[in-house]
């Protein structure tokens, strides 16, 4: 088919309407496109106009009622602290002061602040409304001192010691209680781990915290003691509140403390009173019970023989 030069000419009139088509179009996209992204814009500045008026205006009011509101001022700061620190030491700490207002004080970093003292457990703040502040702690529960000393016969000083919960967890107290002067002794722990305060990972301790944890529900108040001595490694010694000087097994402390509570109740039943122990043998436990002192003269006897003597021994010179 042949194709002459008016359907050439129709052709390339048709391909030119048709790219002229695409340029609107494309240029009309654009129009949009641009008209779009400046509502949008436009929209958000609006949008952030009404988000600072808000917040400018919830801030005042906030300041009104609440931050610059004097029935809002701390006038009761109640302290449950369970003898970990005193209520001067805490606000000292924390710097609460009485009479700021209770929306101002920074409750997670005074949490945050008391939770740091190795004594602590557990925080819980409150704020009670209008003008109350409760502040409740709970303690750890230690179960004896630790020291690095490895003779009992070392002066007890609480300051140089640190105290131990039943995990292991070492504790700088603020506060030294009489509960506390009351707790039994572990010595012989390395001074190095005691620097840390932190939960130790020391076995022989550990088996120290073990000993006592099952003599205190095992024995009752037969036994007290009043320290372990774990510088040996292969045993404990203990010595008790009536000067008993035990001998344990790094093992099987059940067993051991099943002998020890069979020789206290002989004890009790028969009014004696043991020197030392030694339970490391499985067998032929050895014993050392104190010696009976021995009876003495009643000072009043005494004194009625002697005019006696002096009688008899006057006689003697007469005849």
């Amino acid at each position: 088919m042949n194709i002459g030069p008016r359907d050439e000419g129709v052709r390339r009139s048709s391909r030119g309407r048709q790219l002229l088509n695409v340029r609107i179009r494309a240029t009309t996209a654009r129009r949009k496109r641009q008209e779009i992204a400046a509502k949008l814009s436009l929209l958000g500045i609006v949008v952030a106009l009404l988000c600072g008026v808000a917040w400018y205006g919830t801030n005042k009011a906030l300041d009104k009622f609440f931050y610059c509101n004097p029935a809002y001022n701390l006038r009761e700061l109640n302290l449950k602290l369970d003898d970990v620190i005193t209520g001067e030491d805490l606000i000292a700490r924390t710097g609460i002061e009485v009479g700021e207002n209770i929306f101002s004080i920074d409750l997670a970093g005074t949490e945050k602040s008391l939770r740091s003292i190795p004594m602590v457990a557990d925080v819980l703040i409150e704020r009670i409304l209008p003008s109350t502040v409760k502040i409740t702690l709970t303690s750890r529960v230690p179960v004896a001192w630790v020291t690095s000393a490895s003779d009992p016969s070392t002066p007890y000083n609480p300051t140089s010691m640190e105290l131990v919960d039943a995990s292991g967890f070492l504790m700088k107290p603020l506060l030294i209680t009489t509960s506390h002067h009351q707790l039994p002794v572990i010595y012989g722990v390395n001074s190095a781990e005691i620097g840390d305060r932190e939960s130790l990972h020391n076995d022989d301790l550990k088996k120290a915290l073990t000993l006592l944890s099952i003599a205190r529900t095992s024995v009752d108040s037969l036994l007290v003691i009043r320290s372990l001595n774990i510088s040996k490694g292969y045993c404990i010694d203990a010595i008790t509140d009536q000067n008993t000087h035990i001998k344990f097994a790094s093992d099987d402390f059940p067993t051991q403390i099943e002998k020890l509570r069979r020789l206290l109740e002989h004890c009790r039943d028969t009014g004696r009173q043991l020197e030392s122990v030694n339970l490391m043998a499985k067998k032929n436990t050895a014993v050392k019970f104190v010696m009976a002192s021995l009876p003495t003269t009643p000072k009043r006897q005494q004194i009625s023989e002697k005019p006696k003597f002096t009688q008899q021994k006057t006689r003697g010179k007469k005849n």
